[in-house]
C-alpha cells in the first residue's frame, strides 16, 4: 500500500445470538462512514446475517450491500467451524491491510490472524476485557480472557474507547504506545428531533442483564408513581432479565404504567420522553442508548460510576447511587423542575457539539493508518 493511501479494511462482525448493543451501532456506522468517503476502496465488512438484520432494522448498512461478506452459519457445533472457514477466506479473497474484528470476530478470525502475521490487526476495546465471572472456563484456564490476551498482544494497534479501559489493559500487561484513546463516542442524530412538548415518560433503553440494572428502575416505580401517578415507564430491549421484570411489574401493581419491549426504532419513544435513565453498575459513558437519548432531548439520571461525569452533570440531569430511593428522588426532581427544558436542550447540544461522527471518524481513519504504519501514538 502507498503511505499516501488510505488502507483497506476487513471488519469482522460475527457473534452466535446475535443482539443490538452500542459497540454494534457504533462500528457498523464507522463502516459506513468508510464506505461512503470513498465507494470505490474495497473495504470489507464480514457479519452475521441475524446481526446484519437487527442492524438494518436499525436504519444502518443499507447502502453497502456491495462491501458485505454475509454469513449464516449452520445451527449446532459446525457453526463454529463454519465462520473460522468464512474469516480465512474473507482474508485471502480480500488481501486487506488491516484487519479489524470485534464481538466475537475476535475469536473465530484468531486461527487466521496467526496465520497471516504479516497483515495488521487493529483491535478495539470498547468495554472492560477482562469480567471474570463471565469467563468460561476449561480447567481453570479462563478461555475467553486468554484468547482475548492473545489478540491485544497480537494488535499492532488498540483503539480503547476510555482512559480507565486503556489504563486496565496496561495493568493487564499491554504496550501503552499502541493504545489510542477515542477523543468521543458518538451516535447518529439524523431521526433525532425532541417533539416541542415532551411527556411525562421516563425511558431505560438497553439489554436486560444484571450489568445494566433495569430491576433498580422497577424497583423505583412505585415511589415515583406515589408523587407522579401521570407518569409512564418504557423498558426498551430484551434480555434474560425479562420474564422477572415483567413478573415484578406486576407483583409491584404497576403494569398497567409500563411497558416492555424491544424496539428497534427508540427514537420514536426518546423524542417524546422526558427522562432518560441509565443504571450500569460499570460504566455509562458512552453509551449509545445514552447519547441517543442525550440527543432526542432527554434530562438525564445516571449512576454514578466511572466516566459518566464526562456526559451528565448538573446541567444536564443528576448522577446517583444504584438505589432505588435515589433514583425516584431524582427522577421526582426532575419532572418537577422548572428548569427541565434547559436541562434537555443541554443534554443535545452537548451530543452534537462534543460527541459527533466527524470526531469519531477523523480519529478512526487516523488510527486505521496508526496500523499500517505500526504505532498508535
Amino acid at each position: 500500500m502507498n503511505t499516501l493511501e488510505f488502507p483497506t479494511i476487513l471488519m469482522i462482525m460475527l457473534c452466535r445470538n446475535c443482539t443490538l448493543g452500542g459497540a454494534e451501532k457504533r462500528y457498523a456506522r464507522v463502516f459506513e462512514a468508510l464506505v461512503q468517503e470513498n465507494p470505490k476502496m474495497p473495504h470489507r465488512l464480514l457479519i452475521s446475517l441475524s446481526l446484519l438484520t437487527l442492524l438494518q432494522q436499525a436504519g444502518l448498512l443499507k447502502q453497502c450491500d456491495d462491501h458485505l461478506i454475509i454469513v449464516d452459519p449452520p445451527t449446532g457445533p459446525v457453526a463454529l467451524l463454519h465462520c473460522v472457514r468464512a474469516c480465512e477466506q474473507a482474508i485471502r479473497t480480500y488481501r486487506p491491510d488491516v484487519i479489524h474484528p470485534l464481538l466475537t470476530g475476535i475469536y473465530l478470525s484468531l486461527p487466521s490472524l496467526l496465520l497471516h502475521p504479516r497483515i495488521p490487526l487493529l483491535m478495539s476495546a470498547y468495554s472492560y476485557q477482562f469480567i471474570s465471572y463471565r469467563d468460561r472456563r476449561i480447567l481453570g484456564v479462563p478461555i475467553g480472557a486468554t484468547l482475548k490476551h492473545l489478540a491485544l498482544r497480537r494488535a499492532m494497534v488498540v483503539d480503547a474507547l476510555t482512559h480507565p479501559i486503556r489504563d486496565d489493559l496496561i495493568a493487564r500487561g499491554i504496550a501503552p504506545q499502541k493504545i489510542a484513546v477515542a477523543p468521543c463516542s458518538f451516535t447518529d442524530t439524523s431521526r433525532c428531533l425532541p417533539a416541542p412538548h415532551k411527556e411525562k415518560w421516563v425511558v431505560f433503553l438497553a439489554r436486560f442483564v444484571d450489568i445494566k440494572n433495569p430491576l433498580l428502575l422497577a424497583r423505583a416505580i412505585p415511589l415515583i408513581l406515589e408523587c407522579e401517578q401521570e407518569a409512564r415507564f418504557f423498558f426498551l430491549g430484551e434480555g434474560p432479565f425479562q420474564p422477572e421484570l415483567e413478573a415484578l411489574m406486576e407483583r409491584l401493581r404497576v403494569a398497567d404504567h409500563v411497558t416492555i419491549h424491544f424496539e428497534p426504532q427508540p427514537t420514536r419513544i426518546l423524542n417524546q420522553s422526558s427522562i432518560f435513565v441509565s443504571l450500569q453498575s460499570e460504566e455509562n459513558y458512552p453509551s449509545q442508548s445514552l447519547l441517543e437519548a442525550m440527543a432526542c432531548g432527554n434530562a438525564i439520571v445516571a449512576t454514578d460510576v466511572g466516566e459518566t461525569w464526562r456526559l451528565v452533570d448538573e446541567q444536564n440531569g443528576v448522577r446517583i447511587p444504584p438505589t432505588s430511593r435515589a433514583l425516584s428522588d431524582a427522577v421526582i426532581a426532575l419532572l418537577n423542575d422548572p428548569q427541565l427544558s434547559e436541562k434537555q436542550r443541554i443534554s443535545r447540544e452537548r451530543v452534537l457539539t462534543e460527541h459527533n461522527p466527524e470526531r469519531f471518524f477523523k480519529y478512526i481513519t487516523k488510527v486505521y493508518r496508526r496500523a499500517v504504519q505500526g504505532t498508535a501514538t
